[in-house]
């Protein structure tokens, strides 16, 4: 007679409580990996949201450079043409003056340059203006009474000593000769003293060598630099 089979045993099988811990595992596994994932998206978006704000900030920049430099270009294109316009008026202005010949301009980008011979404004070794000085500085003035920022008036000298109780080198002598313009622009033609400054070189910035009296002649001078507003 044949021995009965034993009858199968009720539940699941035990390997499947191995198997359904390793799924679980595995399925935490990727819970994890995909929450990791989604904080980095938030971070990325953030830092997106963040470079989206500084370049709108950058170009907000970047616009108001490029108005400043409009601007500023703008500005100095006015200043050149108004400095030409009083240039241009001012060179007529000279070339009515019978000593026209001892007047030099020149321009720049801020201002006009007047280089004046000594013998128009004064007398050798002196520092009082001679009457014949008058109309040319009344004209400087009157050209740039009205619009400009700053008079610097440079006295200079040749390189032959003077030695008086009054001028006891070039220094004092350009000095002097450099604050009798001021004192005339200020006093007579009411400028602003303020905006006005006097210099003294004396012998020392010559524009030539000082070795004939024709070269001479052309360093001892009086320089107005008129520096417009910008």
């Amino acid at each position: 007679m044949k021995k009965k089979e034993d009858a199968p045993k009720k539940g699941a099988p035990a390997w499947m409580t191995t198997f359904s811990d390793m799924v679980t595992l595995l399925m935490v596994f990727f819970i994890m990996i995909l929450s990791y994932s989604t904080i980095e998206l938030e971070k990325f978006k953030g830092a997106v949201s963040s470079m989206k704000g500084a370049l709108g900030i950058l170009d907000n920049m970047r616009n108001t450079i490029t108005n400043e430099i409009q601007t500023s270009n703008q500005g100095r294109q006015d200043l050149k043409e108004q400095v030409e316009k009083k240039f241009g008026k001012l060179k007529e202005l000279m070339a009515n003056e019978e000593m026209a010949s001892q007047i030099a301009l020149e321009m720049d980008g801020t201002g006009i340059h007047i280089r004046l011979g000594d013998n128009i404004l004064f007398d050798p070794g002196k520092a009082e203006l001679k009457p014949a000085a008058f109309p040319i500085l009344k004209a400087v003035a009157e050209v740039v009474k009205d619009d400009f920022k700053q008079i610097f008036v440079e006295g200079h000298t040749d390189n032959v000593p003077i030695h008086t109780a009054k001028y006891p080198s070039n220094w004092e002598l350009s000095a002097a000769r450099a604050l009798s313009v001021v004192r005339y622009l200020h006093y007579v033609q009411g400028i602003d003293a303020s905006r006005l400054a006097a210099v003294g070189y004396g012998e020392y910035r010559p524009l030539v060598p000082n070795t004939t009296p024709e070269n001479r002649a052309k360093n001892r001078r009086v320089e107005i630099y008129i520096r417009f507003n910008e």
